[in-house]
């Protein structure tokens, strides 16, 4: 029982891919948090120029509360429609 308990954590193989895996996700994790950082302040500009296109707000303040709101209320519908895309499908054999 010791041996089998050190060779899962230690030595053994399911470990060492499961480190492995978790390494790898971790880092396309960062570098997507990378990229969204990146282009947060140009995604803001150009929903910030179109809103202003749309509805034209004249305090900085409002419209860049209207911005938020425009992109917060498109990411949710991205989010839905991930979701059901990548849901998981009961199989039918």
């Amino acid at each position: 029982m010791k041996k089998t308990i050190h060779r899962f954590f230690i030595g053994g193989q399911n470990f060492k891919s499961e480190f492995k895996r978790q390494a790898r996700l971790l880092i396309i994790i960062t570098l997507g948090f990378t990229i969204a950082f990146t282009w947060r302040q140009t995604i803001f500009d150009l929903s910030q120029a179109l809103v202003n296109i749309i509805i034209h707000v004249k305090s900085s303040t409002s419209a860049s509360i209207l911005t938020s709101a425009f992109i917060t209320f498109i990411s949710l519908i991205l989010i839905y429609l991930t979701s059901q895309l990548l849901k998981e499908r009961p199989d039918h054999n």
